[in-house]
């Protein structure tokens, strides 16, 4: 059994909620009960990879357990607190609400959970367990602190060196499965698993819907089994009270980023945007979080050629559920991509509109690699073009003040113009068959302008959200400049600035931003119900980015 704890991943909750550490124990607890309820389980393993190893020794502590897999934990609460630190203030952003906490990795510590945090510490605890592994990285130095407080207590202690951890807690667009670390972990448990006779299993699909709010803001939450074959997972949100009028949002994975999204901006968007009358499904392609790969090597392919096919069965899917009603694609990095590919390539009739959030790329192939696109250096040629018309730039440079003289400056800067010009003509067709005749996968060939005009006749309408320093705004005009702003002219093409944030929106007020800005462009697009009240100055700065633009 899987679960998020309150506030996290799926679950209900907030990262401002009180009493973090006391009620993630409580979840610990329930989802025991839960087991040997309704599992019939007579006997419980917990394994926490983490600071979920830490709450599993919490449980330990006070109720029986048959094993613990104890991976990476988190033995001092003190060290983790400073790590979480540290990461918040390499993220080089402007800093929000510092008296509200830490912000880390997209999300949010209260200051009463990091207080609780550090008060936590593995060896004061004793457990209530026959066995336990203790994991660690093959890269890094186990905590031995850790195995020789469980051994003077008589429990059987083992320690493993994993392979794969740091594959594992990479960016989403380079994150791998551990398939060896994981194969260890079960052989492991099945080496230690004494028979037992198991009790009547009572799970079945009830509770498959949650009511997570009640009165005139209701939002239910249902689960999706959308295709076995292939298999297609996704949860929806929607408003208790279904506005026929308004179009269904489909919410496509962030690089391998299960349906939660970086940082959890699924969830706390499709819980937004449900109140306001939209329908929400938060989607897992094939490959990606509980949509299983029939191949365990296709497993967290970011840019599978196979997501428009999913997209495509999503769509009958939900034509299915209510003929008629449109649909909206949304997506964020390589969500983004299929989003955009999705509108070009797929004849479905429901699709009216793609959201583009921060997209990398408009083209890929197979093969290709995040490092292949040349995005880091047309950004970076952006960057020097502009800086020729800045005095202050000028200056540094004439005055031998930059890090790389003179001389070097100039290097650097013929460096950068260099493979603007050499790739910047369009690259010989494979085949002379457009994207449609190729089927659903990714486009036969480079041609931005070509796959604008093929959206622009199937009558759809795209956005793009744009973060500061990301490349999507300059990759569209620098590629298809003539024709992007013929459909802004045009009222098809519409991009939207969100100022001081990264990639994901990884700080609070950048997210908040973000959620604002969608919902005010749905509210304007299709005339939804009430939005939020922003500061009297807010539609000005949204104009003056827009006009900027």
């Amino acid at each position: 059994m899987r679960f998020d704890y309150h506030g996290t991943g799926d679950s209900e909750g907030a990262e401002n909620d009180p009493q973090h550490l006391a009620t993630w124990q409580a979840n610990v607890s329930d989802a025991v009960d839960w087991m040997r309820r309704e599992g019939g389980c007579l006997k419980i393993s917990l394994v926490g990879l983490r600071l979920g190893a830490s709450l599993a020794v919490l449980y330990a502590e006070q109720h029986e357990v048959e094993s613990l897999v104890l991976w990476a934990p988190i033995v001092k609460g003190r060290r983790y607190v400073r790590e979480l630190t540290a990461l918040g203030q390499t993220a080089q952003l402007t800093a929000g609400n510092e008296s509200a906490g830490i912000e880390a990795m997209g999300f949010v510590y209260p200051n009463e959970l990091t207080g609780e945090l550090t008060q936590m510490d593995l060896l004061s605890h004793p457990v209530l367990c026959q066995q336990v592994l203790i994991a660690s990285s093959a890269n890094a130095a186990g905590d031995s602190a850790l195995l020789e407080h469980l051994a003077k207590q008589g429990v059987s202690v083992e320690s493993m060196a994993l392979t794969g951890y740091e594959g594992m807690m990479a960016e989403p667009h380079d994150t791998q499965v551990p398939h060896d670390a994981l194969r260890r972990i079960v052989d492991w448990m099945k080496a230690k698993a004494q028979p037992v006779v198991t009790g009547r299993s009572n799970i079945s699909a009830a509770g498959a819907t949650t009511m997570l709010t009640h009165g005139p803001d209701a939002v239910r939450e249902t689960l999706h089994q959308i295709s076995s074959t292939p298999d297609l997972f996704g949860i929806m949100s929607e408003p208790v009270e279904r506005p026929k009028s308004l179009p269904w949002i489909v919410m496509l994975n962030a690089g391998a980023a299960y349906r939660i999204g970086p940082g959890r901006i699924h969830v706390a968007m499709a819980r937004q945007l449900a109140v306001l009358g939209y329908p929400c499904l938060r989607l897992d392609i094939n490959g990606i979080g509980d949509s299983v790969a029939a191949d365990p090597e296709k497993e967290n392919d970011t840019y599978a050629a196979t997501a428009f096919r999913d997209v495509s069965l999503v769509c009958d899917y939900l034509n299915e559920q209510q003929p008629g009603r449109s649909i909206v694609l949304l997506g964020l990095c390589s969500g983004a991509y299929v989003a955009f590919q999705s509108a070009a390539q797929l004849p479905h009739s429901a699709i009216i509109e793609s959201i583009l959030i921060n997209p990398l790329v408009f083209y890929w192939k197979e093969g290709m690699t995040i490092n292949d696109t040349n995005t880091d250096q047309l950004v970076a040629w952006r960057e020097y073009w502009n800086a020729i018309f800045k005095w202050s730039q000028w200056k540094m440079l004439l005055t031998g003040r930059t890090r790389t003289g003179f001389a070097g400056s100039l290097k650097r800067f013929a460096g950068h113009v260099k493979p603007r010009f050499l790739s910047s003509g369009r690259p010989a067709p494979q085949k002379e068959k457009s994207a449609l005749q190729s089927g659903c996968s990714h486009p036969a060939r480079k041609d931005l302008p070509g796959d604008l005009s093929r959206i622009a006749a199937a009558e759809r309408k795209l956005a793009m959200f744009v973060s500061d320093n990301e490349p999507g705004h300059f990759l569209l005009m620098y590629q298809a400049r003539r024709k992007a702003r013929q459909l802004m002219k045009q009222g098809l093409l519409q991009c939207r600035f969100i100022h001081q944030a990264d990639h994901t929106f990884s700080t609070a007020q950048a997210r908040q931003t973000f959620y604002q800005s969608l919902t005010d462009y749905l509210h304007h697009r299709f005339g939804s119900g009430r939005i939020e009240k922003r500061a009297p100055d807010e539609d000005c700065k949204l104009l003056a980015a827009s006009l900027t633009a």
